[in-house]
């Protein structure tokens, strides 16, 4: 179950079986709490903009605190709608917000380090945060549609079980706010990628149009790589219906910033 906190006058999502396992510090934010202004209010943590990078820092260090993180270890994605699976250490803490980020592709990140808080950024793309209960494995994932057909999802489950001896049955899995297929229409190309890649119900034909349903392809994805469906927490939160909220690409035209999943072994 996801719950919705606020605090400082920010508000951010937790997942109570994450939190029940006492493993972890972890939140995706929302766009609440933070200090920039305009098509950014307010919690912006999307730096590559027109927004101020103080500002972005600002933004960081709150999200950060809020829930008990040093943003100055935070460790950032390099987000290019691929597949790559980062594995993160040590010498990667501060990763694109102490210094410029020098991952040249990796939109999910993966550790079994403890305080090194790993950080993925969305408007309408899926968040999926992965904690393995038993080794103290984390990783956060970013799926656009591109990621999904590609099983970036699946692909991270498969690093934790072979690259460090997590087992199917102890991989909790979070599905965080993202484009839902009511908003999600696509082309006639792209959804016949889904149909062939994981069946027609995850295209739904609203009038003459198709729209894809991107949170039932990853977890029809993560079941098939093994991980227990009963393991896997789907929000259900579509960013396009609640931007006041959370950024959407679609819903402003791309006039936008990003919210952030946070993830840390404590």
């Amino acid at each position: 179950m996801f719950r919705l906190n606020r605090v400082n006058g920010a508000s951010y999502y937790t997942v109570s079986s994450f939190e029940e396992t006492g493993l972890v510090r972890h939140c995706i934010t929302t766009r609440e709490g933070g200090v920039s202004g305009g098509c950014y209010s307010s919690m912006n943590l999307r730096f590559h903009c027109d927004d101020r990078r103080e500002n972005v820092l600002e933004n960081y260090k709150r999200a950060a605190e809020n829930v008990g993180m040093d943003y100055r270890r935070l460790v950032i994605s390099h987000q290019t709608h691929d597949d790559v699976v980062r594995a993160v250490s040590e010498t990667d803490a501060g990763n694109g917000i102490m210094f410029e980020n020098r991952f040249k592709s990796a939109d999910a990140l993966i550790t079994a380090e403890r305080n090194l808080p790993l950080v993925t950024l969305y408007a309408d793309c899926t968040p999926v945060l992965m904690l393995d209960k038993r080794q103290g494995v984390i990783a956060s994932v970013h799926s656009g549609w591109k990621g999904t057909v590609k099983r970036i999802a699946a692909k991270t489950a498969h690093r934790m079980i072979f690259d460090y001896g997590s087992r199917h049955e102890d991989i909790l899995c979070a599905i965080g706010p993202s484009i839902q297929v009511c908003h999600f229409e696509v082309g006639d190309d792209v959804a016949e990628i889904f149909i062939n890649e994981f069946g027609e119900d995850t295209v739904l034909k609203i009038g003459d149009r198709y729209h894809a349903n991107m949170q039932r392809a990853i977890v029809k994805q993560l079941t098939e790589a093994g991980i227990p469906e009963a393991n896997i927490d789907d929000c259900g939160i579509c960013t396009y219906c609640e931007s006041e909220l959370l950024f959407s690409h679609r819903k402003t035209k791309g006039r936008r910033g990003n919210f952030g999943a946070f993830i840390e072994l404590v």
